[in-house]
Order: C-alpha cells, then structure tokens, then sequence
C-alpha cells in the first residue's frame, strides 16, 4: 500500500471523525498531510465562531503551492466579510472591505 492509499483508507477517515467530534463542541479544525512532495489531503470545518487564523490556513491548505489564488481568496473573503485589511501592505492592492464598491 503507497502513502496515498494509506492516507486514503486509514488517516482520513481517523481525522474526519475527529473533526467531526471537534466541530460538535463549536471548534474549528484543519488537517493537512502531504503523503508525497505536491500531494497532499485535508480535512477541514469551521466552527460558528471560527476567527480569521483558521479560516487563512483552511484557504492556504486548500491552495497548495498556489500563492495567487491563496491571497486572491483571503481578499475575497475578507471583503465579503468586511474585515479590514487596509493595514496590510498586500492586501492593499486588493481593495480594504470599508472602501466602496469598485473603487480602490
């Protein structure tokens, strides 16, 4: 059995229950294993009141090597969410939640 088979059939079943028992209690979790170099699993879910951090890793995980499309999604979600982002020399570029529509 190679790693990803392993990871498949034993690890994420063991850390989606987990999870799964973590969310029941209002916590938010993120699992991420990389079984080969590029190749990776995760399991994730945001609690009700899941701050900023958890939600930056779950997006991170979920965008791998893709720096793009991970700080694209943080501006995203930050504007649909309005958090202020204004003070982050980055995130500038992609707009602050309290600017108005459209506009930079």
């Amino acid at each position: 059995m190679n790693n990803e088979e392993w990871y498949d059939k034993e690890a994420a079943p063991r850390l989606r229950a987990l999870i799964e028992e973590a969310s029941a209690r209002g916590m938010s979790a993120v699992a991420v294993i990389e079984y080969a170099p590029g190749h990776r699993g995760r399991t994730s879910k945001m609690g009700p009141h899941a701050g900023l951090a958890m939600k930056m890793l779950t997006l991170c995980a979920a965008a791998g090597e893709n720096i793009d499309g991970y700080v694209i999604n943080l501006a995203r979600y930050c504007r649909e969410h309005k958090i202020d982002t204004s003070a982050s020399i980055i995130m500038q570029h992609f707009g602050s939640a309290n600017e108005t529509e459209g506009g930079k």
